[in-house]
């Protein structure tokens, strides 16, 4: 095997241990706690109810809130 090809196998086996080694503690640290997120403002009630109502029921969050904030709705996400 020339110099040439076998530097290259070494490269490639010792990034496929380095992934190896590193994809349990991606997965580990992604794993946050649940918790309320401001996600924006909207100028109607309705809106914000709308958005929330469609974050449920494609899975994005677990429930949402809007609060009056001025002449604004904040929305909240908690996931």
């Amino acid at each position: 095997m020339s110099p040439r090809r076998l530097a290259a196998a070494a490269l490639v086996a010792g990034g496929l241990v380095l992934g190896s080694m590193a994809a349990p503690a991606a997965a580990a640290s992604a794993q946050l706690a649940e918790s309320w997120h401001l996600m924006g403002s909207y100028a109607f009630h309705g809106d914000c109810v709308r958005a929330g109502v469609k974050a449920i029921s494609t899975g994005t969050a677990l429930d949402f809130a809007c609060k009056p904030s001025g002449s604004r709705y904040d929305f909240y996400l908690y996931y």
